[in-house]
């Protein structure tokens, strides 16, 4: 193993240590809250889509476009902060491929 490959595993691993260690409890809640919170807008989502008769022909913008407006109406709710806000955005959005398998099961069924 050359000088390159061996630093770059040595930075590689110190640095997943230092990211481990500096993970504190405070930021694994927050994590966790983050992810309660995408679950739920998700579900809102996933049964708005359902119920729509353009489901079949929603695009990718269209389904960013409800998710936004979901998470507006739950941030207003919960009173999420503008961060926060758009992090579930930017989760909920990376569910457009899951979301499809899922409608695409149910209407087989």
């Amino acid at each position: 193993m050359g000088k390159f490959k061996k630093g770059l595993f040595l930075g590689g691993l110190l640095g997943a240590g230092m990211v481990w260690m500096t993970t504190t409890k405070k930021g694994r809640a927050m994590r966790e809250k983050l992810l309660d919170h995408a679950a739920t807008v998700y579900g809102q989502v996933k049964e708005k889509a359902m119920a729509s008769d353009a489901w079949a022909t929603m695009t990718k913008n269209k389904y960013v476009a409800m998710v936004q407006e979901a998470v507006d109406k739950y941030a207003v709710q919960s009173g999420l902060a503008e961060s926060m806000k758009n992090l579930v955005v930017k989760l909920v959005s990376a569910q457009w491929k899951n979301l499809q398998q899922e409608t695409a099961k149910r209407k087989k069924q």
